[in-house]
């Protein structure tokens, strides 16, 4: 077997491998199916070329040939599949998609005639080569149209975003031009052009790109002990690759030398693997665990350290900042209470004065009940904000729990003169436990009702970006001073002279939870802005 056969083969397992171990990871998600799906054609493009190249009968080679080309017809669209998927712009471009998958379809049923490849020849260095029928260069305009958009789709991607996502992304691209790039010099020979065809080295790497992002920078945000286990499973192959290969080498060094035999070498080399390999194993692991797990070994050390006792000091923490933030708004709906109550109280006095008074009865039946289910909404929203709450994430719609939290605040706001300006953009849903979210942004809103005693705006945003949605509360108070900015985190830091310091340092642990990010800005007499992004939920693929 040459080299290039090998490293056909090679590639061929591994990609199948990845492919595999992508979708096993999580079967509902766009971006893992579309991956494990574009590793099993990459890996059976790889096949049929390894296939074509060891037979020798030219029967057998152009059924590989075209084995080969079905799977390649495939891996175009498979990875403009995946690139929407993981930048969550499928729906935008459904009918695009829906158009490559067509004509992937058509292409693979005209794969089975000579229109597709005519016949098999020598072409340069090649035994067998294909010889392209009529259908052949329109193949190769739909693979490069189909690369070239989705490489701009990418390109729009890293423009307009930023953090881990755009660096996960950067790393698909950069596997995508090593590996598009090399695949396409096979059909050099297919047109005659006398360069050499380099896709049996460009294409591991591309792997070893996609392997690395995956175990580095958490691309489809694979845990860290399957990423560990990723790279020391390629590393165990790597060492039963280096023991046969030794074996093999002893044994036919010693095979004719009669005070040796196959047992005895054998015997010599596992001897010699306790003395040498054993060493060399654990530096290398060594080497990969800062290589690669450094940060996320000792992060994922601290979190398992945490004892029980810290954990419920954590969840008390979480529960006194509530029914702090739900004392105040308590006593600002006290009014809401007591005018309902008001009108029972003064119906009910005349009630005995007037039994015989059928109009009198009618609107005592209307107003009462109505009186009644106010008292009971008020007394239930705040039951439900003050209830402790377990860490079940589920789809969130941040709009309703916005507009649940402004209906508790209403009144205190409409006391104080604030105007509350809404500007709900359609937006997607998010993963994540709605009432501690409702806490995080209850203790925004309540600061910035505070920081406006005379009255002003408070104005609420949702918008959307790639992959996150972004909440906007901002205040016209007295904004914070800039010495102070950098502080309002921490916890048991207040600037009010009531205040506990503990509201802002929950909101931001909450955040952090869902795996968002929370910035502040603020001009002393112009008022403060927070700005949240959270993570869009990821719809599966349909």
């Amino acid at each position: 077997m040459s080299f290039y056969d090998g490293s056909l083969l090679f590639t061929a397992v591994t990609s199948a491998a990845l492919g595999l171990f992508v979708y096993s990871q999580d079967r509902h998600k766009a971006p893992n199916i579309t991956l494990g799906l574009l590793s099993a054609a990459i890996g059976a493009w790889c096949f049929g070329q390894f296939m074509g190249a060891i037979n020798t009968s030219k029967e057998v080679v152009l059924f590989w040939t075209r084995a080969n080309i079905a799977a390649a017809i495939f891996i175009p669209v498979f990875y403009f599949h995946f690139v929407l998927a993981f930048i969550n712009r499928l729906k935008e471009n459904l009918p695009g998609l829906g158009l490559a998958y067509l004509s992937a379809g058509i292409l693979l049923l005209l794969d089975l005639t000579p229109w597709f490849v005519a016949d098999i020849a020598p072409r340069l260095n090649y035994r067998f080569y294909p010889v392209a029928g009529i259908v052949y260069p329109f193949f190769s305009l739909y693979l490069l149209t189909l690369i070239i958009v989705a490489f701009v789709q990418q390109l729009v991607f890293l423009k307009n975003s930023s953090g881990a996502a755009a660096n996960q992304m950067k790393y698909v691209l950069i596997a995508s031009i090593v590996g598009f790039a090399g695949g396409l010099t096979a059909f050099f020979p297919v047109y005659n052009i006398n360069l050499p065809v380099v896709s049996q080295f460009a294409l591991p790497v591309y792997l070893a790109i996609i392997v690395y992002a995956i175990v580095k920078h958490k691309l489809l945000d694979v845990n860290l002990v399957i990423r560990a286990g990723l790279v020391y499973s390629a590393l165990t192959v790597l060492f039963a690759g280096f023991y046969a290969l030794a074996i093999l080498s002893t044994n036919r060094l010693f095979q004719n030398l009669a005070s040796f035999n196959e047992y005895g070498a054998t015997i010599l080399v596992v001897f010699v693997s306790v003395l040498v390999f054993q060493p060399l194993r654990d530096r290398i692991q060594s080497a990969v665990d800062r290589l690669f797990f450094r940060g996320d070994y000792y992060y994922q050390k601290t979190i398992n350290d945490l004892s029980i006792e810290n954990l419920k000091l954590y969840g008390g923490l979480l529960q006194a900042d509530k029914l702090s933030a739900l004392g105040t708004i308590a006593a600002g709906m006290a009014h809401e209470i007591k005018n309902p109550l008001a009108s029972i109280k003064g119906l009910t006095q005349v009630l005995p004065e007037n039994l015989e008074d059928p109009e009198f009865i009618r609107k005592y039946s209307e107003i009462v009940p109505r009186q009644l289910d106010r008292i009971n909404r008020i007394v239930e929203d705040l039951l439900d904000f003050g209830h402790p709450a377990g860490m079940v994430m589920q789809a969130v719609d941040v709009e309703e729990v916005l507009e649940d939290i402004l209906r508790l605040v209403e009144n205190q706001c409409r006391k104080a003169n604030i105007e509350i300006v809404r500007d709900f953009q359609k937006q997607s849903l998010i993963t994540g436990n709605a009432e501690k979210l409702s806490q995080a942004f209850m203790n925004i809103i309540l600061n910035a009702i505070q920081a406006m005693p005379g009255g002003g705006f408070l104005k609420l945003k949702t918008y959307n970006l790639p992959l996150t949605t972004v909440i906007e509360i901002a205040d016209t108070g007295a904004g914070i001073p800039a010495g102070k900015l950098s502080n309002i985190f921490d916890p048991f830091y207040t600037t009010k002279e009531s205040g506990t310091g503990m509201g802002l340092a929950v909101t931001h642990r909450i955040i952090k939870e869902h795996n968002g990010t929370i910035e502040v800005a603020s001009e002393v007499g112009k008022g403060t802005t927070f700005k949240l992004c959270l993570p869009i939920r990821q719809e599966p693929s349909v």
